[in-house]
């Protein structure tokens, strides 16, 4: 997935059948050194299977370039009443300063309850392109390395002026243990296990903001990165630069933007769809790379 944002620009189009179509960008205004994000999104009331939506063709775009898309369905309950979703995304890069613009997208339905097919298209949209803005992370390393090779120095000359063990009586046969500071995999599952225990008790209001929060706090503790402030993409963004496998980058991209789906849209989950999310998380900290 990819990061689903309070959209800036939003066309809505519901045709008799009781299909909508949103299309939407997650900025106005995007620096040339960053990237914006174009959804569409289909949705109608009753089961998946009532409408078979083909996988649309990616926008012709002037001064953008796509670097990345994806899709998700979802179902949700509203009043009783089950609503499907279906969402595409595109990743588009700037080329130069000035206007860039997103060209009109054709979303062809079939309707099997009536047989019937149809389609509908976007509105075509635009995006202002500014200068490139400065990235603060380069000095945000270089203060995080003065302070780690702060603490370093202050451990070695504390460690050599105190013993390592507590010499205690023969006869109890005991060793004290020395006590290790928890790693971030550890601090992250106990926050998922009080999540998850909410979820068990009915709690499920704020869940995607503390499993986005949870994973951000991860990222910044394992990897010494910014997250606050930036979108999903950013961040996603950042990571390029580390020894991290595809699968995984794939796998923490699918949750984030989940949450960003779940937050924007203000619906919530099948309380199964919430386990699984859970379980997600699970897997990108158990998985190597």
């Amino acid at each position: 997935m990819v990061l689903f944002s309070l959209p800036t620009f939003c066309q809505i189009n519901t045709l008799p059948a009781k299909i909508e179509l949103k299309s939407s960008v997650d900025r106005s205004a995007v620096p040339l050194n960053q990237e914006v994000t174009f959804t569409i999104q289909v949705s109608w009331e009753g089961e998946q299977s009532r409408f078979m939506i083909t996988p649309v063709t990616p926008p012709q775009c002037e001064n953008l370039e796509i670097s990345g898309s994806s899709s998700l369905n979802e179902s949700t309950m509203e009043e009783g009443k089950t609503k499907s979703l279906k969402t595409f995304q595109f990743v588009l890069k700037p080329m130069q300063t000035g206007t860039g613009r997103i060209g009109p997208v054709q979303v062809n339905y079939i309707d099997n309850v009536i047989q019937d097919s149809s389609s509908f298209s976007t509105q075509p949209v635009s995006v202002q392109i500014t200068p490139a803005i400065k990235d603060s992370q380069s000095g945000y390393k270089i203060v995080l390395v003065i302070a780690i090779i702060s603490i370093l120095i202050y451990v070695i000359y504390s460690s050599r002026r105190k013993v390592r063990k507590i010499a205690i009586p023969r006869e109890q046969g005991l060793e004290q243990e020395e006590q290790q500071p928890e790693t971030p995999e550890e601090k992250v599952i106990k926050n998922l296990n009080e999540i998850s225990e909410q979820l068990q008790q009915g709690r499920s209001d704020d869940f995607s903001r503390d499993i986005y929060r949870l994973l951000t706090g991860y990222l910044e503790a394992k990897y010494q990165i910014v997250t606050s402030g930036k979108t999903t993409n950013d961040i996603i963004s950042s990571l390029s630069n580390l020894d991290l496998s595809p699968e995984k980058v794939t796998r923490l991209k699918e949750i984030l933007s989940t949450c960003d789906l779940i937050k924007f849209a203000k619906e919530g989950l099948e309380k199964g769809r919430y386990e699984q999310m859970v379980e997600q998380v699970r897997k990108f900290l158990e998985q190597k790379g």
